[in-house]
């Protein structure tokens, strides 16, 4: 006997369309103007330090203070993982947070080469490992800083592009995010349920096979009982849209997963880079600021 009930709506697809966008923040010219007015800022008494002293060096002035702004700014970008993850009620929406450590990070970079007289990247060019601990990790904490902004530049990059598979799915699906397939999945399933009920084992077996091969394997007419037919033609539309809808939501979940993969990556050299920066810089610190440590000679 066939099901005579109302078959679920299923929806088309059809060709991508933007539901949604992320909205525009004023905080990315704010940060990338701040950023680039401090830089023009020390570039200038870079070549104006050169002009005026002989050779500088990293443990004097001016080249010694642009070493303690860079990590300051990287304390200051650091903050936005607190803002994002421990302390939400500070002010500001997440993503002005964000453009501010973009926009600071990638200076901050600029600002060490300052402060390093470009050595290592110009000249004076590591040639073996022992380089990276002289003069309490100074070398290694500069290509720690390195490693970490192309780190957040390509995962930046990376980001938007995942970001932009999900939105697409999202479009172009005709149901949504995860959360909205995996509720139409369920209602398909109960649907493709209803229909298997009171059907030859035959039956069963397709449409399970048809759920699991995600709409590649569909049984012939010829191989169900001439009575089934009927219902194996009406279900078919509900499995094949299972299929399609299964198929847009493993998009989105890997899609998901390659976000948080990188984010944790990320996160892990932030980490042991913020180590290392702080080791040097609070020795510095110690030692040519502060005098409380003798240099070792």
């Amino acid at each position: 006997m066939s099901v005579t009930s109302k078959q679920p709506q299923v929806s088309q697809p059809r060709g991508w369309r933007r539901l949604w966008k992320s909205p525009s923040s004023q905080a990315r010219w704010f940060w990338f103007v701040i950023s680039g007015l401090l830089y023009a800022a020390l570039l200038a008494w870079y070549y104006y330090a050169f002009k005026t002293q002989d050779d500088p060096e990293p443990f004097a002035d001016p080249l010694r203070l642009f070493g303690i702004i860079a990590y300051v700014l990287v304390l200051i970008t650091a903050s936005y993982s607190l803002r994002r993850r421990f302390m939400r009620g500070l002010p500001g929406k997440v993503q002005n947070w964000l453009w501010m450590h973009t926009w600071l990070g990638i200076i901050t970079i600029l600002i060490a080469f300052l402060h390093e007289n470009y050595a290592r990247i110009t000249h004076d060019y590591c040639r073996n490992l022992s380089c990276l601990t002289e003069t309490y990790w100074a070398t290694g904490a500069l290509f720690a800083l390195i490693f970490l902004v192309i780190s957040g530049i390509s995962g930046r990059l990376l980001d938007v592009w995942q970001t932009r598979v999900i939105a697409r799915e999202a479009s172009s699906n005709g149901v949504g995010i995860e959360r909205s397939i995996e509720e139409q999945l369920r209602k398909l399933n109960y649907t493709v349920g209803r229909y298997s009920a009171g059907k030859s084992d035959e039956f069963k077996r397709a449409c399970a096979e048809a759920l699991e091969s995600q709409g590649r394997t569909i049984y012939p007419d010829t191989d169900l009982a001439i009575h089934e037919r009927a219902d194996w033609q009406r279900v078919q539309p509900t499995l094949l849209e299972h299929a399609r809808l299964e198929r847009s939501l493993n998009r989105q979940k890997r899609a998901r997963r390659v976000i948080q993969a990188w984010r944790t990556l990320h996160i892990f050299l932030a980490c042991l880079a913020l180590i290392i920066i702080s080791y040097h810089s609070i020795m510095e610190l110690l030692t040519n600021v502060l005098h409380i440590i003798a240099y070792p000679q």
